[in-house]
């Protein structure tokens, strides 16, 4: 059996850098737990989010029925955008959080490895295509959802309306067993020394505060570099000469 456990991303992509912001105390929470979270598309703000799971499907008898697969995938989204002010202002807010890097085959080995029975069928990781919403619904029509290598499930949720095209996404995507996922979350274990290659805080976050949070990290046991953001700094050694 052929896997595509990598969708839309061809080999040069698999080792560059991703990144996530989070709020510091999730941060926090996850080199504490070492265990990073995975969510349902039912969470996401996009109503286009899981459609083709959600439809509704039809036998050659007429029979109609639901994707049990429905309630069973998770998710987690990153970006190749190395960060922008939107990101910072729409993922953190409260000017408290980090930015964590690692790259798709990092974050891919990650999950596998941590499920190791069948991990070919479960794990996935891709990058999210553009499309508008007429080729949009044509191209999740166009998916196998029962493709034995189990790809199809996570294909069906790479595909977003070019309204979100600024994201440029790419979501770890993980297939439960059918009819006992219960919890709207999947959490696995991680290395985060091994995971994540550099952590970058908040541009705004005050000195003093982003000082004690970097004690309480390297605390934690993480040796991962930390850096600030200097998104926001005024440029250096720049002389204007009036005429």
């Amino acid at each position: 059996m052929s896997y595509k456990n990598y969708i839309n991303l061809t080999d040069d992509l698999l080792d560059k850098p991703i990144y996530r912001i989070m709020p510091i105390h999730r941060f926090l929470q996850l080199l504490e737990e070492k265990k990073l979270t995975l969510v349902k598309p039912k969470k996401w703000d996009d109503p286009f989010e899981n459609t083709l799971l959600n439809c509704t499907f039809e036998t050659s008898d007429g029979e109609k029925g639901s994707f049990s697969a429905k309630n069973s995938v998770y998710g987690q989204c990153w970006t190749f955008h190395r960060e922008t002010d939107a990101m910072w202002r729409i993922y953190s807010h409260n000017k408290d959080g980090v930015r964590v890097t690692t790259t798709p085959r990092k974050l891919l080995t990650a999950l596998q490895t941590a499920e190791p029975n069948h991990h070919n069928l479960k794990c996935f990781i891709g990058k999210v295509s553009y499309l508008s919403k007429t080729n949009l619904l044509e191209k999740l029509q166009s998916i196998d959802l029962l493709n034995t290598n189990g790809s199809g499930i996570a294909e069906s949720l790479l595909y977003k309306r070019t309204e979100f095209k600024h994201e440029n996404e790419i979501r770890l995507i993980y297939s439960g067993d059918d009819n006992t996922s219960i919890s709207d979350i999947f959490q696995f274990n991680i290395d985060p020394a091994s995971l994540l290659d550099r952590i970058l805080f908040d541009p705004r976050m005050e000195k003093n505060l982003r000082q004690a949070y970097k004690l309480a990290i390297e605390k934690k046991g993480c040796k991962t570099e930390i850096k600030r953001s200097t998104l926001y700094d005024a440029p250096k050694g720049l002389t204007l000469k009036l005429p």
